[in-house]
């Protein structure tokens, strides 16, 4: 009877135990696009979205495609990354906002954090963002809720 090397059994392993992760799959979610600030006061933006995540390794890539938002421009497909493992996990985006004030316009970079969770095909978690030289008070976590779309 042949032996199998632990580090064969380990190689095998990883990349099965990815695949397995409940986050993979397509996913129809709502979740705070932006904030709109207006004298002080912070607005939520809702969205509506698709958000598709794979496992390519010991990571979980997404891509998130929002459907077009009343009155703001259309926005490009949002990349996330994050480890599997443990729940909830961990994304990590990096994107572009516009920001108006007194009739300027100016981009800024954006990092958001993404903590998601799967129980059954509802998905739900939080997003933080953080825009570069924005003095602004944080808004703190948003939620972000979802289904799993069928294949």
């Amino acid at each position: 009877m042949k032996r199998m090397s632990p580090l064969f059994l380990l190689l095998v392993a990883t990349p099965l135990a990815a695949q397995q992760n409940a986050l993979v799959g397509t996913w129809k979610v709502t979740y705070v696009a932006g904030v709109r600030m207006e004298n002080g006061e912070a607005t939520p933006i809702n969205a509506n979205g698709v958000l598709t995540v794979e496992a390519k390794g010991d990571s979980l890539i997404g891509v998130l495609v929002g459907e077009p938002v009343a009155g703001r421009p259309a926005r490009p497909p949002l990349r996330l990354a994050g480890r599997s493992g443990a729940a909830p996990v961990r994304f990590l985006s990096e994107g572009k906002a516009t920001l108006s004030q007194n009739g300027a316009d100016r981009e800024a970079a954006v990092h958001t954090t993404w903590t998601l969770s799967v129980a059954g095909d509802s998905l739900s978690g939080t997003l933080e963002r953080v825009i570069e030289g924005v003095d602004m008070p944080s808004t703190g976590p948003q939620t972000i809720r979802g289904s799993r779309s069928p294949s």
